[in-house]
């Protein structure tokens, strides 16, 4: 079909070109070689000539490779061949044979079912039990149950613990006392007093003692060494703990230490350093809480 060879000024296609006034210098123009109208002097050249062509070349090539995957195959055109696979007939090569058995292996160990922890230990193991020396005992201003100690924890390292012992433990018996502490527990107020740590004591009911409890210090075994990890008889200290240990933790362990036969324990397992266990004071009840 031979193309039109006239001007116009709009596209007579367009419903709404009779709505349109284009400026004097814009009108349109077939493109002689491919019927795509132009709109001048924007457009010179038609920009997709090989879409706007008068036969259907454009859309065979589009289409092709949808039709020759849908042709029917030669009877002549050979099959794929299946790669053979090395168990068949006879022993698997060695290739196929590792694979198989890294495969097999995977599988086993994804059905197996995993070895939860003890959520106990887990938690003991996160809390920061050490051996400290109490070096300063400094009675808290307007305070009577409050002392302010400085606990050396480290060769270099001392801790500001306020503790409530004041009624329980006089000031000769706690200075220079080695003990026990929990070194990363959140950070406290107290007083007005800032708290690093928390002195470890026992507690027991007792009528006789000021406030109805008796409350007395743990006892570290001669020879222990300042900032020593406290760890479960027949284990080994843990390697790192978290730089606070999250409350949830610290319920778990308070909740599984108590005094049983005269040794510190948690969930019936001794407390121990190098040089030996961790003791009760002379007196304490058997079963004593400690905290």
């Amino acid at each position: 079909m031979a193309l039109p060879d006239a001007i116009m000024r709009v596209d007579p296609a367009d419903p709404w070109g009779d709505t349109i006034n284009p400026p004097p210098c814009v009108f349109k123009e077939y493109c002689p070689k491919t019927g795509y109208l132009l709109t001048l002097p924007f457009e010179t050249n038609c920009p997709m000539p090989e879409a706007f062509v008068s036969d259907n070349s454009y859309l065979d090539n589009l289409l092709k490779p949808v039709l020759n995957a849908m042709a029917p195959k030669s009877e002549s055109e050979p099959e794929p061949s299946t790669p053979p696979n090395p168990t068949e007939n006879g022993a698997p090569t060695e290739g196929g044979g590792k694979k198989e058995k890294k495969e097999k292996a995977k599988k086993e160990k994804a059905a197996a079912p995993v070895e939860a922890g003890d959520p106990k230990m887990e938690a003991f193991d996160k809390a920061e039990l050490k051996i400290g020396e109490v070096i300063e005992v400094v009675l808290v201003e307007n305070s009577d149950k409050l002392y302010c100690c400085q606990v050396q924890v480290g060769p270099d390292e001392v801790k500001q613990v306020i503790t409530g012992l004041q009624k329980h433990v006089p000031v000769d018996e706690l200075l220079h006392k080695k003990v026990v502490v929990i070194l990363n527990l959140k950070v406290a107020k107290l007083a007005g007093q800032t708290s690093e740590a928390m002195i470890m004591a026992t507690e027991h009911a007792d009528e006789s003692a000021p406030d109805g409890k008796k409350v007395m210090l743990l006892g570290a075994p001669q020879g222990a060494a300042v900032g020593e990890r406290v760890f479960l008889e027949g284990g080994s200290p843990s390697e790192g703990c978290p730089k606070t240990l999250k409350t949830h933790f610290w319920d778990t362990v308070k909740a599984g230490l108590r005094v049983v036969g005269g040794k510190g324990t948690f969930d019936g397992k001794p407390l121990v350093v190098a040089s030996g266990p961790i003791t009760g004071h002379a007196g304490v009840t058997d079963g004593a809480e400690i905290k």
